[in-house]
């Protein structure tokens, strides 16, 4: 997710961007402008609401900018509840800024959800693929269980945009060695990373305490 992160942040016009969940507030940032968290939160806010308003007319709502006085601000949809904020020049392209990163998220959706498939709600038509897939990409099945259990635990510190976090940190796990379940220590290791609250980072811990 930093990965993806950094790469809006460098397009030009944008001085920042972050992560919103509607329950969990501002999960994960890369900003390099001086705007206070409530205000980002009270943005983020204003943007769910108004996914959620497209959703009720029947309207899917990608993407959506606000003009400020100093700063204008890109929302591009991710999650149920999650958004992708993108702070931006005032006089930025918003437009151009808005289809650059929902291509970015699209991009990187369809790379970490390859890999990974932990999500709950699936068929048992749909399990079988999933095993298929990880198995082909060197995800044994006995790391099925393990893998779901830290996206679960990473879920209760940065909200439902976690199964997103692990696929892009698992990704980077398996280039570093082989797929084993002793290496697992160190993609919590690297999770970490993700958390800003240091009583959220030991609860994490806590929960994968039999891993570490």
């Amino acid at each position: 997710m930093r990965r993806l992160l950094k790469e809006i942040t460098g397009i030009p016009g944008v001085t920042g961007s972050c992560i919103f969940d509607k329950n969990e507030g501002v999960v994960s940032t890369e900003l390099t402008a001086d705007l206070p968290k409530t205000l980002i939160e009270q943005v983020g806010i204003h943007f769910v609401r108004l996914v959620q308003m497209g959703g009720m007319n029947k309207l899917q709502i990608r993407s959506a900018h606000f003009r400020f006085d100093r700063y204008s601000v890109v929302g591009v949809s991710l999650e149920k509840g999650a958004i992708l904020l993108a702070v931006c020049d005032s006089q930025a392209n918003c437009s151009l800024i808005a289809t650059t990163a929902a291509m970015l998220v699209e991009d990187m959706r369809n790379d970490l959800e390859r890999p990974l498939l932990l999500r709950e709600d699936r068929t048992e038509d749909t399990a079988r693929h999933a095993s298929a897939r990880l198995a082909a990409s060197g995800i044994g099945d006995e790391l099925r269980p393990q893998l779901k259990e830290i996206e679960e635990a990473l879920a209760t510190a940065i909200g439902p945009v976690a199964f997103m976090v692990v696929a892009d940190y698992l990704s980077r796990w398996r280039e570093q060695g082989p797929a084993d379940p002793a290496r697992l220590p160190e993609l919590i290791g690297m999770l970490v990373q993700e958390i800003d609250d240091k009583g959220l980072v030991r609860e994490f811990k806590g929960q994968l305490n039999h891993f570490l």
